[in-house]
């Protein structure tokens, strides 16, 4: 109980314009919790949602700096 009672208090002393970002990030965690233990055709719902699009098609160029096709 007391590390989130210390969480509370740090989120308290946090400005305003940062809280939209501690929102965005519990929201993941949460994601994150909800595939723990799942069958792996699910835990593509885990990753990062700020992924490029064309990750898949493009891989070459994100892994290894090779022009795009």
């Amino acid at each position: 109980m007391r590390k989130a009672e210390s969480l509370k208090n740090e989120i308290d002393l946090l400005p305003v314009s940062m809280l939209g970002e501690v929102e965005r990030f519990i929201e993941k965690l949460k994601k994150k919790e909800k595939t723990v233990g799942k069958p792996a055709t699910t835990l593509a719902y885990a990753i990062e949602d700020d992924l490029p699009s064309d990750l898949a098609e493009q891989h070459d160029h994100y892994l290894y700096g090779t022009p795009k096709k």
